[in-house]
């Protein structure tokens, strides 16, 4: 796989993730038109998902340290036994509350009949003959961006509660594998929608897009149909992390700005174009 494959997908990848204007969907756009209808995994992939987790760790790297100092005292107190699990500090419910919407995951091992599992079947819209479906996905994440910045004056500062969190996490379980969707934006607008401030919304998508990107790319990297040089996987690696990082400042300043909306008319554009492109493919299959 060649250097310069390597700089692009990841520039395009990190730039896709974090602001939330779907990589699964721009993924769909270019293997339409490309003609390569197919959603076997590559370890360029996997290695740049590992690079934005961890450019989106530096960018918010004291929140990410303050956490996991509340994780790994929980885990002695746990071992101690003396956790007190009634009246967790805001940072340790923070912690419970996205480890538990990170659980709600495993429901992708479902069995779906001939698509295997959940994913796969939750993925299948991505890489097809039409853009219908993903022009769709793209168009109703930028709506619900809209009326997420109308709700973004309610000021409440606190994690979710159990019952919540379990909801994001039926909210990421379908962003994640679908094509137009955007795991950071379907948190946060769920986080918005449930109460939580902007700050602690945006907080609660990137660390939940840590966790997804680790060890979802951690995963790519053992089950990878296509392999990468050592030379193009480190440079894909500094390079994402480097673009993750960039644009996770970028975003939180767009969001403490209100200006959200704008990201929002760019995936509703980039929708409506492929839904009319998605109804020719159709007509003319």
């Amino acid at each position: 796989m060649s250097i310069l494959t390597a700089i692009f997908q990841a520039i395009g990848q990190a730039l896709a993730w974090v602001l939330p204007i779907s990589e699964s969907g721009h993924s769909a756009i270019f293997h339409n038109f490309s003609g390569r209808l197919t959603n076997a995994c590559s370890q360029l992939t996997g290695v740049i998902h590992i690079g934005i987790a961890i450019g989106i760790f530096v960018a918010f790297f004291k929140f990410f340290i303050t956490i996991f100092k509340s994780f790994f005292g929980g885990v002695g107190e746990l071992f101690h036994r003396n956790l007190d699990i009634k009246k967790p500090t805001p940072a340790r419910r923070f912690v419970f509350m996205t480890i538990l919407s990170f659980a709600v995951l495993i429901l992708y091992v479902i069995p779906t009949g001939k698509y295997g599992n959940l994913f796969l079947l939750l993925h299948s819209n991505t890489y097809s003959y039409s853009l219908f479906s993903v022009g769709l996905c793209f168009a109703l994440t930028g709506l619900i961006m809209i009326i997420a910045v109308i709700r973004m004056n309610k000021r409440v500062k606190q994690p979710p509660d159990a019952v919540q969190a379990l909801v994001i996490g039926l909210v990421a379980m379908l962003a994640i594998p679908t094509g137009g969707c955007s795991l950071i934006a379907g948190v946060f607008c769920a986080c918005i929608f449930m109460g939580m401030n902007r700050g602690v919304a945006l907080k609660y998508a990137m660390v939940m897009s840590f966790m997804v990107l680790l060890t979802g790319g951690v995963t790519e990297l053992f089950i990878a149909v296509t392999k990468v040089s050592v030379v193009s996987a480190i440079i894909a690696l500094v390079l994402s992390a480097a673009v993750a990082f960039v644009a996770a400042r970028v975003l939180n300043n767009i969001i403490k700005k209100g200006w959200l909306n704008y990201v929002a008319y760019y995936d509703i554009t980039i929708g409506l174009i492929c839904i009319v492109i998605g109804i020719f493919q159709t007509v003319m299959k």
